[in-house]
């Protein structure tokens, strides 16, 4: 285990939390410009298009978002006709959300938006650094407990 003791601005918390803000604000400057929705919609559209159908708990598990959140969102969707809802046929309380026609077309320009994204992120960093950022933020990830899908 390595002893890293570093000021409060040093910390990888914080360095963390300042790289989402950029990368969130980001997103959502290309979500408006490129897709037309807000980011958490665009997130969300990307949830469902990447791994199907699923339940709010799910979507809200997979987007980062907590579930009232995800709720909300996934509401104003409905309501713009870019998801649908099913009921569960495993569990009848369960509801299933997808994407609507409209909400495939949109889905077909999320990854190349997020890639984008990503690119201008990583830009500074040459490909041997990018892949040690990723496999070393995996590592991190996977030791506490976190699953991508």
């Amino acid at each position: 285990m390595v002893t890293i003791e570093s000021s409060p601005d040093e910390s990888l918390t914080y360095r963390l939390k300042a790289l989402t803000k950029i990368a969130d604000r980001m997103s959502a400057e290309l979500s408006r410009e490129k897709l037309g929705v807000p980011y958490p919609e665009a997130s969300i559209i990307g949830v469902i298009g990447t791994f199907g159908p699923q339940t709010i708990m799910d979507i809200s598990r997979r987007a980062n978002l907590d579930k009232s959140q995800a709720s909300r969102t996934v509401d104003a969707l409905l309501g713009k006709g870019i998801l649908g809802r099913a009921s569960s046929e495993e569990d009848g309380r369960s509801v299933i959300i997808s994407l609507t026609a409209e909400g495939k077309r949109i889905f077909k320009k999320v990854g190349p938006t997020m890639d984008r994204r990503d690119k201008a992120l990583f830009e500074c960093l040459s490909e041997p650094e990018a892949e040690a950022l990723r496999y070393l933020l995996d590592k991190i990830l996977a030791a506490n407990g976190w699953e991508a899908s």
